[in-house]
């Protein structure tokens, strides 16, 4: 394709496929802007490359609908039958003519096709269809998600995560790569939730995840060689370009769609303001004159696919800043009780609040029973809420906005702890900030009504 013209994340992108080619990772997840380039790379030419430099080579590619599916199916062929392709891979040959059955022939359709004489095949499907019968070596997803409605809906959100954790993930061969390239939508989509697992569960599938927003970001990822608020892809869409966009689309969509940082819905508390910036991250514990722990033991009927257990630890400076550190993850109650204990353990609270209401009394009783079997130390307070969790999590408004609590650096849970608060009250799960607002009441009740943990246990009431 000589008239393509490749930017430099174009190239970063094609090193990342390299070492995909070679082996050395085989989970890959690219965000960038519509009308960037992603479709003609990942899902026009790199299946013609790949079947070219190995015939055998068995590929599946998916994306929002079949018939888009078919487009690039169907595009993918008309690189592959062209004079100079031929040239290159004189191996890998389709056959001269449609064949939609295998009566004797290679298939070669909209659907699949296959070379000549050889393993490989290609076979494309929209997100939903139905892919059985048939294995790959790579398994290539390209913007699982249509248009904003989709986007917005959990149900179309959970059946493309349905799809793709028992149709797709099922047709991998034993080394099998998997690519993911899309536009982000929402905080909760496909590369959402595949990351949200890999942080959450180290058994889980890992994920290098490149993330191209539109106009470079104030504090930049370190392979974004870009100066703030330079353009991705000046050559196509210059800055002026991208500020007309911003503007005629608004906030959300341009947050999400452009800039590949998704909320979960319109209608935020908080200005993005209160959550970002370096300054509000610290990298080492500094001495604190109280510390307290809050629990959050929500959970799904099998840990996994509910809300998240939050614990949050927090320490209160000489100079009353407030130090966070969090603890997010889906898992069952055993799991919850141990993970608590080893905070407890090393973090020393004043105060170790667990939210009490329904059945988590029963799992504050285990923990404090598991504690004394262990020599734990646990000044335990089971926390009753009385008034409802979205009023509750708003107190910790003005803490945000005066910059009065920092968190901690290069941690999966406090990151996902302070998604959580960026998407309030609007986000998919809001039990990290739930169990912030109890550990700062925690730390309310001791400093400023100069109660003892003994005596805390009767004060601590929302």
């Amino acid at each position: 394709m000589p008239d393509y013209v490749p930017g430099w994340h174009h190239q970063y992108m094609n090193d990342a496929i390299c070492r995909m080619m070679s082996g050395s990772l085989r989970r890959l997840i690219v965000s960038m802007p519509p009308r960037h380039g992603k479709s003609e790379l990942i899902s026009r030419r790199l299946p013609a490359l790949l079947l070219g430099q190995d015939p055998d080579c068995t590929v599946i590619a998916s994306s929002y609908s079949a018939e888009l599916a078919s487009r690039m199916n169907r595009d993918c062929q008309r690189i592959m039958t062209s004079p100079e392709y031929g040239i290159l891979f004189p191996e890998s040959k389709l056959n001269e003519s449609n064949a939609r059955t295998t009566s004797g022939s290679w298939l070669r359709n909209s659907d699949v096709f296959e070379i000549v004489g050889k393993k490989g095949s290609y076979r494309s499907s929209g997100v939903g269809g139905g892919i059985t019968g048939m294995g790959a070596r790579w398994l290539i997803v390209d913007d699982p998600i249509k248009n904003r409605e989709e986007a917005d809906s959990v149900t179309y959100r959970n059946k493309i995560w349905d799809w793709y954790t028992s149709t797709l993930y099922t047709r991998q061969s034993p080394d099998a790569r998997i690519l993911v390239v899309m536009t982000r939508w929402h905080s909760d989509d496909l590369a959402g939730r595949l990351i949200s697992a890999s942080q959450n569960d180290p058994a889980a599938d890992q994920w290098e995840v490149i993330n191209f927003p539109a106009l470079a970001e104030d504090v930049p990822v370190p392979y974004d060689r870009r100066a703030p608020g330079e353009a991705l892809w000046p050559e196509m869409f210059s800055e002026n370009d991208l500020h007309r966009v911003r503007a005629s689309i608004g906030a959300y969509d341009w947050a999400a769609l452009y800039q590949q940082t998704p909320r979960a819905g319109g209608g935020v508390e908080w200005p993005a303001a209160y959550t970002e910036g370096r300054d509000l991250f610290f990298d080492e514990w500094p001495a604190c004159s109280i510390r307290t722990i809050a629990v959050d033991p929500s959970k799904g009927r099998d840990g996994r696919q509910g809300d998240y257990s939050a614990i949050v630890l927090l320490g209160r400076a000489s100079d009353g800043t407030l130090y966070c550190q969090a603890d997010l993850a889906r898992r069952p109650s055993e799991q919850i009780i141990d993970d608590a204990l080893t905070h407890a353990a090393k973090f020393k609270p004043d105060v170790f609040g667990v939210e009490s209401n329904q059945f988590q009394e029963l799992l504050a009783t285990q923990m404090s029973a598991k504690a004394r079997a262990m020599n734990v130390a646990l000044p335990l307070v089971q926390i009753n809420n009385l008034v409802s969790k979205p009023i509750r999590i708003r107190r910790l408004g003005p803490y945000l906005e005066g910059r009065q609590i920092r968190f901690k650096a290069n941690c999966s849970g406090t990151k996902l702890l302070i998604d959580q608060l960026k998407d309030f009250p609007v986000a998919t799960h809001d039990d990290g900030p739930d169990a912030l607002e109890m550990a700062v009441r925690c730390m309310i009740e001791l400093y400023n009504g100069k109660v003892s943990s003994q005596q805390i246990v009767r004060r601590i009431r929302a």
